[in-house]
């Protein structure tokens, strides 16, 4: 047989196998289809809409910001929320057993029927940032509420509103009388917004802990509801978050000698550390799949359409494509795929004509699971050699990940399902930091949802100017919670 006729037999055997693999991958893809179809909300309770929007503007009034740096001495705004909760909410303060830990944070606690059964928990926070009325369209802490329905000011979307939402739907419960199986615990921490305070929220975890208390689960704030169609999706898409990134701070150090600015010798300190900056930023650690994200692509895959079903079904063939174009996408896209540097903070000379000796930047990293601390330091001395010092601050690695496929889970997402229309439920790895991050010690199964659905444009509002709500999705959240308590609560 000639070299030739063998050559053409092996080129279409090749061939066929090339078809016969992207046919398997067609068939996969054919056969990944959703288990049931988004439905429409059901049975949905009639809340007092009008009380909790007065009520959320009422606490938006109350400027709880956190007692750090410029607003250390903020105290009695918080002593005054703690009393206007005890006038709002009469019912839980008369049925709650009330823990104030710290001077600001608070457990209430309400007993259950079956004390053989493991606690539920709801976490919120008192605490708001700062908001200079500078760019606002009404002031920050006046609460005002707006002819076409939006309740503006700070915390009105974080967290006050969750917190709101929450609180309503513990008393709708026990207006109607309704008995848990399980013991409520309900905290809320004074201290979050920094992210490096461990005051409220880890006290909390130790006086409940030393109490001998263990959870069933812990839901906090932190998932998010996006427009689908960004990832191909025809659906509303709810994000839980069963675990979270971890997240600290360094700093790079340059020393060189100092100087007049009228005589300078080239590099400066600011100069190198410019240099050092430029190559962090220009260089981030390497992309990977974490096990929370493989379970984001399963659950999200059987609603795809088109090129992102074929693509995310047959992930394990993309993986490549996948996390390169993750990275093209969006930040919040990237960082799901690896371990991001975010340059916050610089430190140089403390007048305008002088060359300082020592010039310092803060570098904020955010960990994905499966790295920690010392694995950024190591790649951070290594990327920047004798150029930098590598200074390790303060830091908490990732969270442990939650069972996705538990009760508790399953129960949430439920929850979520007969709450929103046409909506799909996906777990993934929150990419900020949390309360929750505090509890694993008193659960495994601790997960991150806000029952809000807002556009990009609210949702970029947060932390920022014009803050805002919208009457319709208080009252949807505040259903979400009666229906969540009266699920997660029981046997």
């Amino acid at each position: 047989m000639s070299s030739d006729v063998i050559g053409a037999i092996a080129g279409g055997c090749i061939a066929a196998l090339i078809v016969l693999f992207f046919l398997v991958l067609v068939l996969r893809t054919l056969a990944n289809r959703p288990e049931k179809a988004p439905g429409k909300a059901s049975d949905l309770p009639q809340i007092d809409k009008d009380a909790a929007v007065r009520h959320l503007r009422e606490a938006v009034r109350i400027p709880t910001v956190s007692m750090v740096e410029d607003y250390a001495d903020n105290v009695q705004p918080f002593i005054d929320y703690r009393n206007w909760l005890e006038k709002t909410y009469p019912l839980l303060h008369a049925a709650a057993e009330r823990t104030i830990i710290e001077g600001y944070s608070l457990i209430f606690k309400i007993k259950g029927t079956d004390s053989s059964l493991k606690g539920g928990c709801y976490l919120s926070h008192i605490d708001v940032v700062p908001a200079p009325a500078d760019g606002w369209e009404h002031p920050p802490f006046e609460g005002v509420l707006t002819d076409d329905g939006y309740i503006y000011g700070r915390g009105s979307q974080d967290m006050k509103s969750h917190m709101i939402a929450l609180l309503e739907a513990v008393e709708y419960h026990l207006a109607h009388g309704r008995k848990f199986a399980r013991d409520l615990y309900l905290c809320f921490g004074h201290d979050e917004e920094p992210g490096n305070s461990t005051s409220g929220a880890a006290n909390i975890v130790r006086h409940l802990k030393a109490q001998g208390v263990e959870m069933e689960f812990v839901i906090d704030e932190g998932g998010t509801v996006l427009d689908g169609k960004l990832l191909g999706i025809p659906h509303t898409v709810a994000l839980v978050g069963a675990c979270e990134k971890g997240n600290g701070d360094l700093e790079l150090v340059v020393r060189k000698s100092g100087g007049h600015a009228s005589n300078p010798k080239p590099p400066t300190a600011v100069g190198l550390l410019s240099e050092v900056v430029a190559k962090v930023e220009s260089h981030p650690m390497k992309t990977r799949w974490t096990p929370m994200t493989k379970e984001t692509f399963k659950a999200l895959s059987p609603y795809c359409k088109g090129a992102f079903k074929f693509v995310l079904t047959n992930r394990d063939v993309f993986a490549p494509l996948l996390k390169f174009v993750f990275t093209k996408v969006a930040p919040m896209t990237n960082a799901l795929v690896r371990t991001t540097f975010a340059p916050t903070m610089l430190w140089g000379s403390e007048a305008r004509n002088v060359i300082p000796k020592e010039a310092r930047a803060n570098i904020n990293y955010r960990m994905i699971t499966g790295e920690n601390a010392d694995d950024v330091k190591a790649y951070l001395t290594k990327l920047v050699g004798k150029k930098a010092e590598v200074n390790l601050l303060s830091y908490s690695d990732p969270s442990p990940e939650a069972d996705v496929h538990c009760t508790a889970y399953e129960r949430l997402r439920d929850t979520i399902t007969e709450t929103f229309d046409d909506i799909v439920v996906a777990p993934y790895m929150f990419i900020a930091a949390s309360d929750a991050r505090f509890y694993n010690p008193l659960t495994d199964n601790v997960f991150r949802f806000g029952p809000f659905i807002n556009t990009l444009d609210d949702q970029s509002r947060i932390h920022g100017i014009n803050e805002r709500l919208h009457v319709d999705q208080l009252e949807k959240a505040t259903q979400f919670f009666v229906k969540c308590l009266d699920r997660m609560l029981a046997e």
